[in-house]
């Protein structure tokens, strides 16, 4: 088996600026339920402004996909992190739950700016051949910056909020740097396909729906443990915070240490393979932290979790690559942020039945949506790959 060619030129810019942009996003993100319950907020409001940022990238993601396009990449990775800069700063003088959502909001528009524009970029500098690696080098670095960010976020949210806020200001502005200096422009394929050409082909392909349909749903399942999880997790499990940033760092060194290797036997499964074995880990992991309370078990179950984790997110992004035509790439992203609404459900959703149920009505149910997100993906799959070799029968019988 050849190994794979290590990152270089835009595709490691762009792997470095994932890395210090992960660390802005989770040294915050994960604890705004945690600063909003210390104030006395309860967990379905806190679900609530989780899922706020969210609910933005779904309603702004076709207008990221449509800078991607005309701005192109490059420029519109900076106006979206520059916006990210204001808004984890903005954090840092702020407070209470209308603030918050609101901040949460325009860190949502700058992740809906530029969510589109990376992933196209990406794809725009690789050939189909090298993507799925390409990609897994970005989500591997994406995770030692998760892993770093929760770990500072845990100490030192509650004593010192500002100064972690400002921390992830600077890891934002740092990005933005690293992108004007070192990322060329591509893209800007506006005049070639029009508007209305580019919303004719991506309303009439079914795949890409139903991808949206399962992939809305399996973000939400994986939106949970980042949002409403660690809030949770604190007022079920004495140092929960602390054993929340331990799970974090463990689920982190398992992408450091076997992405690259699973990503090379996922070539051999498949990408629906991949989906239904991935959600599966999930649904399997959530019924774990259901009813398991020990330290150990609860770490155990985010080995189960990583190993879902690690198997969707290698074949996702390769497959969202594949499912829009090169001039229509960035709206074709653009219009997959609308995914981006369980990510605002789930937390929103599961914040309210931990309040009503508990634990035992709350993970139960997320583990059947992770089930039944895994059937969807897998019937977008086939879906496409019968329609990819319809042209191929249709020449041969000619």
């Amino acid at each position: 088996m050849t190994a794979w060619p290590r990152p270089r030129g835009p595709v490691l810019s762009l792997a470095v600026a994932r890395f210090f942009g992960a660390i802005a996003s989770y040294m915050v993100l994960p604890f705004i339920a945690v600063r909003l319950t210390e104030a006395g907020t309860g967990l379905a409001v806190a679900g609530i402004v989780a899922g706020v940022g969210p609910l933005v990238r779904v309603l702004a993601g076709a207008l990221g996909g449509l800078a991607a396009d005309h701005l192109g990449r490059r420029r519109t990775m900076l106006l979206g992190n520059a916006i990210s800069v204001v808004a984890m700063a903005g954090f840092a003088f702020s407070h209470g739950a209308l603030a918050y959502a609101l901040l949460n909001g325009l860190n949502g528009l700058a992740r809906a700016v530029a969510g589109p524009a990376q992933q196209a970029a990406i794809a725009d500098v690789t050939s189909p051949e090298e993507r799925r690696e390409a990609y897994a080098y970005v989500r591997v670095a994406m995770n030692v910056g998760a892993a770093i960010g929760p770990f500072l976020g845990a100490f030192f949210v509650l004593g010192h909020a500002r100064l972690v806020f400002l921390g992830a200001a600077l890891a934002s502005l740092l990005v933005v740097a690293l992108l004007f200096v070192t990322v060329p422009e591509t893209g800007r394929q506006l005049r070639q396909v029009t508007n209305r050409e580019a919303m004719r082909r991506i309303g009439s392909d079914t795949a890409l729906w139903l991808y949206v349909l399962g992939g809305s749903m399996q973000l939400g399942v994986y939106m949970v443990i980042e949002t409403i999880f660690p809030a949770y997790l604190r007022g079920a499990v004495p140092g929960g915070l602390e054993l929340y940033a331990l799970m974090t760092l463990v689920n982190t060194a398992l992408v450091a240490l076997l992405q690259i290797p699973l990503n090379r036997w996922l070539r051999s499964i498949g990408t629906g393979t991949g989906f239904a074995l991935g959600l599966a880990f999930f649904a399997a992991a959530y019924l774990g932290i259901a009813y398991l309370r020990s330290p150990v078990a609860l770490i155990l179950t985010m080995v189960v979790f990583t190993a879902g984790e690690m198997m969707v997110f290698v074949v996702l992004p390769a497959y969202e690559a594949a499912l829009g035509d090169e001039a229509v790439r960035g709206r074709t992203f653009g219009a997959l942020s609308v995914k981006n609404a369980g990510a605002a459900l789930g937390p929103l959703v599961v914040g309210g039945l931990l309040q009503l149920g508990g634990p035992h009505l709350a993970f139960p149910a997320v583990s059947a949506i992770a089930l039944c997100a895994g059937l969807i993906l897998v019937w977008s799959v086939h879906l496409r790959e019968r329609h990819a070799a319809e042209p191929r029968q249709e020449s041969s019988a000619v």
